[in-house]
């Protein structure tokens, strides 16, 4: 029978810590594209219904998005404690960070876990908001008068707290950004238009053209900065991106021309297909990102990379800066050199 040395069972423990150092981080970010994802299929639930002009119960219609919330909720209260494994290995070797490659319990985990438990109290407005707009949609079909008052106050402070983190937070800042500004412009124009939400679905949708065209051109601009040190996956899932969001802004405005009041034919069932393939498009986007993530983590992150690449092009610069000088000062001294024995050579 063969004994393992002494060590070999703490390092194995140390292992399986370490390992947890990023659960934290990609528990929120699958949080995240889990409700960027089932959304995208509540689109299509609303779609169908639509299409079909169906009398589905509203709240059957939001099935996909109750799913997506209680998931994300789920994710989030788990990313708390994620990494704790991690940081009980670093209060033991009393170090902040163990390994390059791992983050910082203080500069990294802890503001994770921080904004962790904002993100769960902006999932509890959002569900509210949206539990208040499923029972307005149920009521609209008693009252078409019904004002979505209360649902909107809900929605715009989601909107705002969107526009403050992409305000406050630099990394993908522009991104939540354009987001927020774009749910804050449809909410209000829903409740500055006197006429039913039905006819002026059109208005709501039309600022989203502009937030996808300025996101698109955001997310173009990252890819061309980050293009160097991209691996082939990577580079294929960013144009995937940019495909992907023309399509949706080809969809938006086929959308808004089915939906407006000088449209001519069945706009029901035509606006229904077009959000169809909005709403797959939303959740493949989600899927992609999700991808970008995994492939993130096992080549490093993207602005660890960014700086390693730019080190070594300064290195190499002034490497080139150093020979070149050198050659140029070869001479020079040759010069020096050969001057005396000339002149001893004419005495």
């Amino acid at each position: 029978m063969e004994y393992e040395p002494d060590g070999a069972q703490e390092l194995l423990i140390d292992s399986a810590q370490e390992k947890t150092a990023k659960h934290t981080r990609h528990l929120l970010l699958s949080a995240r594209f889990t409700f960027v994802f089932f959304h995208g299929l509540l689109i299509i639930s609303m779609s169908v219904a639509l299409q079909w002009q169906t009398a589905t119960s509203w709240w059957l219609v939001f099935l996909p998005a109750w799913l997506g919330d209680a998931l994300s909720l789920l994710l989030v209260v788990i990313s708390w404690f994620g990494s704790c494994p991690y940081i009980h290995l670093c209060l033991q070797e009393r170090q902040a960070r163990l390994g390059d490659g791992n983050p910082s319990i203080l500069t990294e985990i802890l503001p994770d876990i921080f904004f962790g438990i904002l993100s769960f109290i902006y999932l509890i407005l959002a569900l509210i908001g949206e539990i208040l707009l499923c029972r307005y949609l149920a009521r609209l079909q008693k009252a078409p008068t019904a004002a979505p008052t209360s649902c909107a106050v809900f929605l715009i402070i989601v909107s705002l707290l969107t526009c403050c983190r992409g305000v406050c937070i630099f990394t993908s800042g522009e991104i939540f950004s354009l987001l927020g500004f774009g749910a804050l412009t449809s909410i209000t124009l829903s409740l500055s238009l006197s006429e039913s939400l039905f006819h002026t679905a059109w208005a709501i949708v039309l600022p989203w053209l502009p937030v996808v065209a300025a996101l698109q051109v955001a997310l173009f601009c990252r890819w061309k900065k980050l293009r160097a040190v991209l691996c082939r996956e990577e580079r294929i899932l960013r144009v995937s991106e940019q495909l992907l969001l023309s399509v949706i802004f080809v969809t938006l405005a086929v959308l808004v021309l089915e939906l407006s009041p000088y449209h001519v034919g069945l706009a029901g069932a035509e606006a229904g297909t077009a959000g169809m393939v909005l709403g797959s498009g939303l959740a493949c986007l989600a899927l992609l990102r999700g991808r970008m993530v995994v492939v993130e983590s096992r080549f490093g992150s993207l602005p660890e990379r960014l700086l390693r690449h730019e080190l070594r092009h300064e290195a190499s610069s002034m490497r080139s800066s150093v020979i070149s000088g050198v050659g140029a000062e070869v001479p020079l001294g040759m010069s020096a050199i050969t001057v005396p024995e000339t002149s001893s050579q004419m005495v």
